[in-house]
């Protein structure tokens, strides 16, 4: 009988007024309650960093190796300039790692007179599933560019015997934190750049 007389006083109206207007430990809960959305914003920040850091690095490297092959002096690459160009690729993407992640691709392109450019050389380096060049992958056959390139007619996007390097280069990204937690999956990068040869009228290189 005195328990259950003890357990009453707590449903008088007093004690229940005073635990309605009680304040205590409301702002631990209120955390409580966000902690999960500010760690997801945190985290996505996070990646959304990563992600835009990754596509400058994309973007800085088909310029290079683009730029690189452009400033050759021979119209014939050797097989251990063209390797070590695109080694090159590996130390520019520092502190990320992109190796085993990537593809590259090369391509020489040269216009012909009332027709699409061709594709005079190419080279690739690395793989990736369900990616391929977007300038086209066949030696000798026809070479598609962007439509910043005007069309002259027939096809014609490039001045006949005007040559062209071509760089792509693709990555696999992989969210660091999202991904495990099913919000993101990976998303492949593309970036591209084109310069024209420098010293030489034409510029190829082996196929690899």
């Amino acid at each position: 009988m005195k328990q259950l007389m003890k357990s009453a006083r707590y449903c008088r109206p007093s004690f229940l007024n005073r635990f309605a207007r009680d304040r205590q430990g409301i702002a631990m809960a209120e955390f409580a309650l966000f902690l999960p959305v500010l760690a997801l914003l945190a985290a996505g920040s996070f990646e959304v960093a990563r992600y835009a850091l990754m596509t400058q690095k994309l973007d800085r490297i088909a310029a290079t190796l683009s730029d690189l092959i452009a400033r050759s002096g021979s119209e014939a690459i050797s097989e251990t300039e063209i390797t070590n160009i695109i080694d090159s690729a590996i130390y520019m993407a520092q502190p990320f790692d992109i190796s085993g992640e990537n593809l590259i691709i090369l391509t020489s392109v040269q216009g012909r007179s009332g027709e699409s450019p061709e594709i005079l050389s190419q080279r690739v380096a690395g793989a990736l599933d369900g990616v391929s060049s977007k300038i086209g992958d066949t030696v000798g056959g026809d070479a598609t560019l962007p439509s910043v390139f005007p069309d002259a007619g027939s096809g014609e996007t490039l001045k006949d015997g005007e040559t062209l390097i071509v760089a792509e280069v693709y990555y696999n990204f992989r969210p660091f934190l999202l991904g495990d937690l099913g919000f993101f999956g990976d998303m492949k990068i593309r970036s591209q750049a084109f310069f024209r040869p420098r010293f030489t009228d034409t510029i190829t290189f082996p196929s690899g």
